[in-house]
């Protein structure tokens, strides 16, 4: 097993969402050049914000691990609104990825990378592929 794959079972243990595993089996083998990207956690506007709530976690996974898999981790980074509860920040950072907590306006005087604004409680795998098929101009055929 190569570190890379070490490091995706060792963040896929830590989710709640069956998402990301779906994603990783889907893409595996169909690593490209991925543009750099900003993942934006914004802030809900009903429901719990639990500081032991995970969904911040379960929703950048799929997105960390197909940039993973495609050896580029250092293209994408993770902006959470200062009032999103997300526990498991500091597991990303010692993972390597780069996680910022910051308002919109301070996101957008530090990057200048393109934003995929992430606002809902949770996502299908349709929608994460749907957007991979989007940034790469192709067609990935989901095996359901």
């Amino acid at each position: 097993m190569t570190a890379s794959q070490s490091s995706m079972q060792e963040l896929l243990k830590k989710s709640q969402s069956e998402v990301a595993t779906a994603i990783l089996e889907e893409l595996q083998g169909q690593a490209k050049s991925l543009p750099q990207i900003v993942l934006r956690i914004q802030r809900l506007q009903t429901g719990s914000n639990a500081p032991h709530s995970n969904y911040a976690y379960d929703l950048v996974l799929p997105y960390l691990l197909i940039y993973l898999s495609a050896d580029q981790q250092a293209d994408i980074s993770v902006s959470a609104d200062p009032f999103v509860a997300f526990p498991m920040a500091n597991f990303l950072m010692s993972k390597g990825f780069k996680v910022v907590r910051e308002t919109e306006e301070a996101l957008k005087k530090r990057s200048t990378a393109p934003a995929l604004s992430l606002s809902a409680r949770s996502q299908t795998k349709e929608e994460v592929l749907a957007w991979f098929n989007d940034i790469l101009g192709t067609s990935v055929r989901s095996k359901l």
